[in-house]
C-alpha cells in the first residue's frame, strides 16, 4: 500500500492584536488560535473590523501592537509568508479585456505551479467551463467565482475569505458552502469573514463575533 503524506497542519496564532487607524482603534487586544482542518467564521456587520483583521493576519496592515503567527512564524510583510495563502478581500480585481481562464494563467504564472489543463479544471469546478467571454463583460456572481478559484487554484493551505457570498446567488452560495466544507476536508484551514450569520451557521465549525474590537466565540445556534 502506498505512503499517505498528510499535509502540515495549519496554525494562525493571535496574540493581543490591536490595530489603530487614524487615531480610531479597530482591534483592541485581540488574541485567537486557529488550526486546521476547520472553517471558522468571523461574524459582523459591515465597518467593525472584519476586512482590517484579515488584512492584518497578513501583513497587509502593520499592528500597533501584539502579534500574529502562522505555524510559529510571525508574519512579516517584507518576508514571504510560511503558509500558503488563498485570499479573496474586498473585491476581486482581473485585468477586464483577458477571459477568465487568462486572467488565471497570468496569475499561475507568476510561480509556474500550474498547466492550461489545471486552469481549465479549476474553472470547471467553479462553474466557469465557458472562458470565452472577458472578464468585462462577467456578471458580478462570474467575478466572484473567478475570485474563489484564484483563491484555490494553487491548492493553498490556508484560506481567508472576506464575504465571499457577495453577488452570489442561492445555487452560488450552495456551490461555495459545499467547496468550502471539500477544503476543510481535505485538511485546509478557511477563515470566513461575512455579515451573513445565518450562513456561518451552517458553514462554520466554530463562530465568532467581532465587537468593541474583541471576538466573541457563539455557541452554536446561539443569537447575535
Amino acid at each position: 500500500m502506498p505512503q499517505i503524506i498528510h499535509e502540515p497542519a495549519v496554525h494562525l496564532e493571535v496574540e493581543q492584536l490591536s490595530v489603530t487607524i487614524k487615531r480610531k482603534k479597530i482591534l483592541d487586544h485581540l488574541s485567537l488560535s486557529l488550526v486546521s482542518p476547520n472553517i471558522y467564521g468571523i461574524v459582523g456587520p459591515n465597518g467593525t473590523g472584519k476586512s482590517v483583521l484579515l488584512k492584518t493576519l497578513l501583513g497587509f496592515i502593520r499592528p500597533s501592537a501584539g502579534s500574529v503567527k502562522m505555524n510559529g512564524v510571525r508574519v512579516d510583510p517584507r518576508h514571504d509568508l510560511p503558509v500558503s495563502v488563498g485570499v479573496i478581500i474586498e473585491h476581486p480585481g482581473f485585468i477586464g479585456d483577458l477571459n477568465g481562464h487568462d486572467n488565471l494563467m497570468a496569475l499561475g504564472n507568476i510561480r509556474s505551479q500550474l498547466s492550461d489543463a489545471d486552469i481549465r479544471a479549476i474553472m470547471e469546478k467553479v462553474g466557469l467551463s465557458d472562458d470565452r467571454k472577458a472578464v468585462a463583460d462577467y456578471s458580478l456572481g462570474m467575478i466572484q467565482r473567478l475570485g474563489i478559484a484564484q483563491a484555490i487554484m494553487e491548492d493553498q493551505q490556508l484560506i481567508l475569505l472576506d464575504e465571499p457570498t457577495n453577488a452570489l446567488d442561492r445555487e452560488g452560495v450552495a456551490f461555495l458552502t459545499d467547496l468550502l466544507r471539500e477544503l476543510r476536508d481535505q485538511g485546509k484551514l478557511v477563515v470566513v469573514a461575512s455579515h451573513d450569520f445565518m450562513w456561518l451557521q451552517l458553514l462554520a465549525d466554530q463562530i465568532f463575533e467581532l465587537t468593541g474590537g474583541q471576538l466573541n466565540q457563539l455557541e452554536a445556534g446561539q443569537p447575535l
